[in-house]
């Protein structure tokens, strides 16, 4: 059998250190069981919700943006890892919009929980030395899995990292990620 990761690249700056954490993760997933799909948000025109209402009325978001080829890969993937920087103890606005547009799916559900979760992974990343400017961006990625029937398995925060390949002189972050995805993958 052959399942689906889904790997979101939250961050706006390209090779950034939270680019290079999930490559990292995702290589550790050396598996034919496995199919990874990349999504580079910055690289996609996602437009922010307008809270229309439209999505709970029709089954479906008016906006004609990108986010139309991204709902399929959201529900059908056998898991998701989000990679993000935290931008004033958040994700940053391009992965916000993707998130808030996923309105749509939480109306399709109308809120319900559902019944088997895949699971999902975090890694993000804070120049700030202090643990608690993750607290932000915990409460939206679980929100945002809850919506999608994913639940919070595992995560990686790294503060106190800031400048462009930083992340490359931290003396374990590289490795934990590479092992998780290789985890991953010994489990399907």
């Amino acid at each position: 059998m052959v399942y689906k990761l889904l790997a979101i690249y939250g961050s706006p700056r390209v090779g950034g250190n939270s680019d290079l954490l999930l490559d990292s993760f995702v290589a550790g997933v050396k598996s034919p069981n496995w199919e990874i799909t990349r999504l580079y948000v910055r690289e996609l025109n996602i437009l922010p919700c307008i809270a229309c209402g439209e999505c709970d009325k029709k089954g479906e978001c008016p906006i004609k943006d990108d986010m139309q080829a991204i709902y399929p890969l959201l529900s059908q993937t056998d898991a998701m890892i989000v990679a993000t920087p935290v931008y004033f103890y958040n994700v940053p606005a391009q992965l916000k919009a993707l998130i808030d547009r996923c309105q749509l799916l939480w109306y399709k559900n109308k809120g319900k929980r559902p019944v088997l979760f895949k699971p999902g992974y975090l890694i993000t990343i804070g120049g700030r030395q202090e643990k608690s400017i993750f607290e932000g961006i915990f409460l939206t990625i679980k929100s945002f899995f809850l919506t999608l029937g994913v639940r919070l398995k595992a995560s990686w925060t790294y503060a106190g990292i800031d400048n462009l390949g930083t992340i490359k002189k931290h003396p374990t972050a590289l490795r934990e990620v590479y092992q998780a995805g290789k985890k991953l993958c010994q489990k399907s």
